[in-house]
Parts: C-alpha cells; sequence; structure tokens
C-alpha cells in the first residue's frame, strides 16, 4: 500500500510520497502517525512502499550508512548490508519492500535485490499505475502522487515531496 514517485530533470530530482499507513484493516492518514515514507538521512533521500516495520529500520540504518556512491553497484552494496544487518536484528534477510533512493543526485529503484538507476522518472507502490500515468503526461511528482491517493484505495493524502537541486 502507498505510493512513490520520482522524476529526475536536468536541474533537479524530485521525490513524493501519500501519508496513509494500516494496521490490519484500518488505516491512519498521515495525521496521527509520525511514521514517513519519505525521509532525508545522511545525505540520502529515501522513499519506501511495503512493511511500516521495514521501512522503519532502512530508516534508522540509513542514519549511519550510505552507499560509497553514486552508481547502482554501491546502491547494492548498500541493500546487501542493510539485509545483512536486518537479520541480526530480526532474523529476517529479505527486503520486502520497494525503494527509491537518491544519493548524490542519482536516482535508483530498489526491488528486492534489483537496483536500476531511475533516467526519467519512477514510480512504485500499489498507486504506480496512477502515478506513472500521471508522470507520463508531463506531470510532476507531487500531481502523481495526488492521482494516486484519488484514484486508489491504498493511498492517502497529505502528500509530502522533497526537490533536490543539482
Amino acid at each position: 500500500m502507498s505510493v512513490v514517485a520520482c522524476r529526475v530533470c536536468e536541474d533537479r530530482v524530485e521525490i513524493a510520497s501519500d501519508s496513509i499507513t494500516v494496521l490490519g484493516y484500518t488505516q491512519t492518514k498521515g495525521q496521527n502517525v509520525t511514521h514517513s515514507k519519505l525521509w532525508q538521512s545522511n545525505e540520502m533521500t529515501i522513499g519506501c512502499v511495503g512493511l511500516c516495520e521495514e521501512g522503519e529500520q532502512l530508516c534508522y540504518f540509513s542514519k549511519t550508512h550510505r552507499p560509497a556512491g553514486p552508481q547502482g553497484d554501491a546502491v547494492h552494496d548498500f541493500f546487501i548490508e542493510f539485509s545483512q544487518w536486518k537479520k541480526k536484528l530480526t532474523e529476517k534477510h529479505t527486503l520486502e519492500g520497494s525503494y527509491v533512493l537518491i544519493y548524490q543526485n542519482a536516482a535508483f529503484y530498489v526491488n528486492n535485490f534489483y537496483v536500476t538507476e531511475i533516467a526519467t522518472y519512477e514510480a512504485i507502490g500499489a498507486g504506480m499505475d496512477f502515478a506513472l500515468a500521471a508522470l507520463y503526461l508531463g506531470h510532476d511528482v507531487e500531481k502523481a502522487v495526488g492521482v494516486a491517493c484519488e484514484l486508489s484505495v491504498y493511498c492517502e493524502k497529505p502528500v509530502k515531496k522533497f526537490v533536490i537541486k543539482k
């Protein structure tokens, strides 16, 4: 559940997320919880969809760790290191969520241990099809996430957005 959208432009990288969290069959809409699907830490901007537990773990991990550089293999190594750290903490080593990680003006899509650089735009999560359509039509990430919030029962406002200047 959720949506994160990213667009890479010549002079900036934009990223936005919705604010829904779900506990069982009950949703919160961002006003009652402090957990975020989008944060900045240690010179990175990270957006996540999936279990809040794993996102929160990555949030803590990212305070003291970051990729060695803005390349796909360095981001891959970062997530391998995170999965090893996570296994020590929880006995689980798999990545269950999907992520967008921005580091040194490069944006990456991460799903499991598949890492690819985002050349133009990408969206992840339950609302990704709606957000991708909006991005394809030229809308910014805030509008793309807003469209997903209007059309998907798994996405909710408010929208959180960061712009990283190149």
